[in-house]
């Protein structure tokens, strides 16, 4: 799995940490509040997007008469407390983080979310100094389908796009990163927007959390 890897970038929700639940009862309680039932298809429509083009897409999917500052602002409020105190790193990540960084690989981050909760949610799991830069899509022209929230993680570590292995949960992110050249893990959520099975179809590999990569790849 990391032969010819020098570099990991994570992608942050649903793929490190178990908080895909709190964003999907965020997006039900904001339109519950103004009238609008959850659509079936929002969680797949906004896959990849980052936070400030969601807060777009919602004010112009469901006509709300809020600034896109104040949707984020809201959605901010709704969630930090989950972010500051409940949400956990799934199984493995801390010691999978440390393996690489004793093994010398850098680590990187390509996030879709607010850089606020990124770093308070690392820093209550004790993860954030594995990091070596974190690179969200609010910082590069286009989502997480494009390759360049990727392609910008790589720069900022200093590597080559297929130096770089991509661990991810969805299959939007998963083809971004593969139009960056880089190779591909998916990680399964079960709050997610793909089956296990077109995951698995889309990635070299698929795993639900990270002890099982510690057993089969990490043992010293």
């Amino acid at each position: 799995m990391l032969n010819n890897i020098k570099a990991v970038i994570f992608d942050m929700d649903g793929t490190i940490i178990d908080s895909m639940w709190v964003w999907k009862q965020v997006d039900m309680d904001y339109l519950k509040k103004r009238g609008i039932p959850l659509p079936d298809d929002l969680q797949k429509s906004i896959e990849g997007l980052s936070f400030t083009e969601t807060a777009i897409y919602f004010k112009n999917r469901f006509s709300i008469k809020e600034s896109i500052d104040e949707i984020k602002n809201e959605w901010l409020n709704m969630v930090k407390d989950y972010y500051e105190s409940v949400i956990e790193a799934k199984k493995g990540v801390k010691e999978f983080l440390s393996f690489l960084k004793e093994n010398n690989y850098k680590v990187g981050m390509a996030t879709s979310n607010y850089i606020e909760l990124v770093k308070s949610v690392l820093t209550r799991n004790d993860i954030l100094h594995y990091f070596d830069c974190i690179v969200t899509t609010c910082e590069v022209p286009r989502d997480k389908s494009f390759p360049d929230v990727f392609l910008e993680t790589a720069k900022r570590l200093k590597v080559s796009p297929n130096e770089c292995l991509v661990f991810e949960d969805t299959i939007s992110a998963v083809q971004g990163a593969k139009l960056a050249g880089m190779k591909v893990v998916g990680v399964y959520d079960c709050y997610g927007t793909c089956t296990p099975e077109e995951l698995s179809n889309a990635t070299e590999m698929l795993i639900e959390d990270f002890e099982c990569i510690l057993n089969k790849y990490c043992k010293k």
